[in-house]
């Protein structure tokens, strides 16, 4: 039965099991129904802009602040942003820092015009703004030995000056902080790509206050710096391509401010959401298994960054894995990193509407920038992109052997629904999950163990599958094999979850495919029925 399912696009060579990509819903077939941002009665959602509706015929409507230019309304707690032009950002000494940061980059923005502007300038403006001594060796690098002289004179004479503007502008722009993704709430915050490059521009000159939960112990950091200090540092091969796509973003929002518009979501999921997986009837879903694309390649789908529980994880260091990756050829999602707290065991946080500037080359040391990249993703209603992105934070397994206790399964099993869950407002639009080989990198993760629970969270919430493997060619086919063994015995959420907490006790014994294909399903019905008894 599995060679019947085997399946080769002749036109393009492209091997997969299961179902075509083409019966996989999508966002483009079925766009989401949005209320008008006026009309929306969510008080969870705030939004940095004024009511906007996206208009295909007008694509150079830019939605405006919600207090409008001019009119900065500060707001400092633990619900927003601290933001760098507060009159309550202070000094050790008491006193407010936004005059010394203005006038340091307004030196830098002079010696810009005239065209007399170092890399040294810049750390200048940047210690000047923190009273500090930033190291920034891959800076340097990137600007003084990997730009032609070419690309360096116009980055000091057009993008950077533009950069600093933005930076100084950013009360203007944003008219009020941010708020805070905190944990344990359900927020969301939209705002304009105008107001991302503002905040953006004020993360690289290092500008932003420390945010923190004073809720929570002090000692723990429940959010990552948003400013660019770390990555500027001389360190791995990887932090000047990094900076290298950042400074492209740069070049293309002061040549050409992208009009559009992109949502953070929280989620937190409540205890009596979750799934009482024992007694699920729900059949499996749809699947498309493939090695030869990349899960941002799945246009329109659900796309899942195998996230840190920190989003973004180490993207502002040295990490250049499939999120940091994700993060730096789409930069607007690094705002994510200034607005969302640490995630919990039951909470995701989704990206809707970033847009992609760059393209790469390589994994990890051997990444690369490549070149511009022209995103051409449709939009819905509010200007936001048809691309919605997912944030699943995995365990880190430092003892791999214990992730097969059934505690740690039902964890990365909660994780995954609450991810793959669709909102109420959007229920008519099932479009399929892009996912793959999630925290099996460094996190040590079980491959065929993953799979399955993906598998599972998928069939609950009833959503298509699509599974990218990443080149492995052995679990494209054992993977296929499991589930079509599963499927031709009618196989629901309740059995694999009966598997699983079988393996957690025999998993010494064998993989958890060759155990799945070593008991029929009947017979461990029959054995459920008995024990139960």
């Amino acid at each position: 039965m599995a060679n019947e399912n085997f399946q080769m696009d002749m036109a393009s060579d492209e091997i997969f099991h299961g179902v075509p990509l083409t019966d996989i819903p999508t966002l483009f077939q079925t766009p989401p129904v949005l209320s008008d941002m006026q009309d929306l009665d969510d008080r969870g959602h705030t939004f940095m802009i004024k009511p906007f509706k996206y208009d295909a015929s007008n694509p150079n409507l830019d939605p405006e602040p919600i207090h409008g230019m001019g009119n900065y309304h500060d707001i400092w707690d633990d619900e927003h942003v601290r933001m760098p032009c507060s009159p309550l950002h202070l000094t050790n000494d008491r006193t407010p820092r936004w005059p010394i940061i203005q006038s340091a980059l307004a030196e830098l923005k002079q010696k810009c015009d005239e065209k007399i502007a170092t890399v040294n300038d810049i750390k200048i403006a940047i210690d000047k703004s923190n009273g500090t001594n930033f190291e920034i060796g891959s800076l340097q690098q990137v600007l003084n030995q990997d730009y032609s002289d070419d690309q360096r004179a116009y980055f000091m004479s057009f993008t950077l000056p533009k950069m600093v503007s933005f930076a100084l502008e950013v009360g203007n722009i944003c008219s009020q902080p941010p708020p805070l993704l905190n944990i344990k709430t359900n927020r969301t915050v939209t705002m304009s790509q105008r107001q991302a490059a503002s905040l953006l521009a004020c993360g690289f000159f290092c500008i932003f206050p420390h945010q923190f939960n004073r809720k929570i112990d002090n000692k723990y950091h429940s959010y990552q710096s948003f400013n660019f200090n770390h990555l500027f540092r001389r360190g791995s091969a990887c932090q000047p391509e990094k900076l290298k796509c950042i400074l492209h973003y740069f070049k293309r929002v002061s040549e050409d401010m992208p009009k559009g518009v992109f949502s953070f979501r929280r989620f937190s999921l409540p205890d009596e959401w979750i799934p009482k997986w024992k007694e699920s009837q729900a059949p499996l879903c749809k699947i498309h298994i493939r090695t030869d694309r990349s899960i941002e390649e799945m246009h329109g789908l659900l796309q899942v960054d195998f996230a840190n529980e920190y989003i973004g994880g180490g993207v502002m260091r040295e990490g250049i894995t499939q999120e940091e990756i994700r993060f730096t050829v789409c930069p607007e999602m690094l705002i994510s990193i200034l607005v969302c707290e640490v995630m919990l065991s039951h909470e995701c946080i989704l990206l809707i509407g970033c847009e992609q500037f760059t393209t790469y080359s390589g994994y990890a040391d051997t990444f690369k920038f490549k070149d511009n990249f022209i995103d051409t993703t449709p939009k819905e209603s509010w200007g936001r992109k048809l691309c919605h992105v997912v944030a699943m934070d995995a365990i880190e397994f430092k003892d791999p052997a214990t992730q097969y206790t059934f505690e740690n399964m039902r964890r990365e099993l909660i994780k995954a629904y609450t991810c793959f869950r669709i909102p109420k407002s959007m229920e008519k639009c099932m479009f399929g999950v892009a996912t793959g080989n999630w925290g099996c990198g460094a996190f040590n993760g079980d491959l065929q163990l993953k799979a399955i629970i993906q598998l599972m969270a998928a069939s609950e919430v009833g959503r298509p599958l699509v599974y990218i493997t990443w080149h492995d060619q052995t679990l494209l086919e054992s993977f296929w094999i499991v589930y079509d063994y599963l499927a031709n015995q009618q196989a629901t959420v309740k059995d694999l979850c009966i598997y699983l907490q079988l393996y957690s006790m025999n998993h010494k014994q064998s993989g958890l495919f060759d155990y799945i294909l070593n008991v029929p399903v009947s017979s461990l019905r029959e054995a459920y029925k008995n024990d139960s008894a």
